[in-house]
């Protein structure tokens, strides 16, 4: 097969924009102490949907400039979910 090889730097976090997503929800949840499994996953909870409502934020830590760049050079008739 005739395909091109691509080499990928072994840490590239703009080429996974999730990975700063999670880095923050990290930070912001590790580092304490619950009382059980059900209190962390309500600070979760609360965290996400703090983001839900704040598309901004999301954008800023995972729209970098290449992305958006990408998604503004579709066809205005492409929807981006």
């Amino acid at each position: 097969m005739d395909a091109p090889r691509v080499v990928q730097p072994s840490y590239a976090p703009e080429l996974n924009p999730v990975e700063r997503f999670f880095r923050e929800l990290r930070r912001t949840v590790e580092g304490r102490v619950y009382p059980d499994l059900q209190a962390k996953q309500a600070a979760l909870e609360l965290i996400l949907k703090a983001w839900q409502a704040d598309p901004a934020r999301v954008r800023q830590l995972c729209g970098w400039d290449w992305i958006r760049d990408a998604l503004e050079a579709l066809p205005a008739d492409t929807q981006v979910v």
